[in-house]
């Protein structure tokens, strides 16, 4: 990987400078230290006015050779999202892409086999819009993942009010509700104000805390102190 950063890093400088062939060659290997340098001196006294063509073939035959970049191919080819954030996998997707042209030579292409590794929940969210483009898909990933984050959220918090309430006892036991016909109002009230384990403070309903709600009038964008 050292050295497929090395060509690229050379390949960016050739844009700004105009060099023949030739000339790239000599950039190139006028930038090589240590034990690169010691091989560029065994084989330019056998191989005389390369083209950086045929540089690149002995300079990857030597420290990139074809069985380790056939490897890369098949990484990118099995590529998953797994538990990776979607940011993550985007910058792995870009790393192998390089090694399989012939898989993402289209804008389609790439779109589609960045969307394929995609974890199921996001998936869910994006296969539907049949996006064209590979700009689109990772824009809408993002923000299918922030959703898919938000509705845990939601979700464990309120599994935790849930296991709070039954452990005070406020869900009633069926054999009471079979017996007991209507419930005292008053009763209602006082079961269903617990202690909130998000902020610590006795309510009913919905943390303001955790919803990030005004605690004086329950509307989101404001605090207590800026309450209209």
């Amino acid at each position: 990987m050292k050295a497929e950063t090395w060509v690229l890093g050379i390949e960016k400088l050739f844009e700004a400078f105009s060099c023949t062939e030739v000339q790239k060659v000599q950039l190139a290997s006028f930038t090589l230290e240590d034990e690169a340098r010691r091989w560029w001196m065994l084989t330019k006294t056998v191989h005389q006015g390369l083209t950086w063509d045929r540089f690149l073939e002995l300079f990857y035959d030597k420290y990139f050779p074809q069985s380790m970049r056939d490897k890369k191919v098949t990484k990118f080819e099995t590529l998953r999202q797994g538990n990776r954030t979607v940011v993550e996998y985007e910058a792995q997707f870009a790393e192998l892409a390089r090694f399989a042209p012939h898989m993402v030579y289209t804008d389609y292409k790439k779109a589609r086999k960045f969307e394929g590794g995609l974890r199921t929940a996001i998936l869910d969210q994006i296969n539907v819009l049949k996006l064209p483009t590979y700009v689109n898909v990772l824009e809408r990933a993002v923000i299918a993942e922030g959703n898919v984050v938000a509705q845990s959220r939601v979700s464990k918090w309120r599994g935790k009010r849930q296991n709070i309430q039954t452990s005070r006892g406020s869900v009633t036991p069926p054999s009471k509700k079979l017996n007991s016909g209507t419930s005292s109002p008053s009763a209602s009230t006082r079961d269903s104000a617990t202690i909130c384990s998000d902020c610590g403070k006795r309510h009913r309903g919905i943390c303001y805390r955790v919803t990030e709600a005004c605690f004086k009038c329950g509307k989101t964008g404001h605090l207590v102190r800026e309450c209209p």
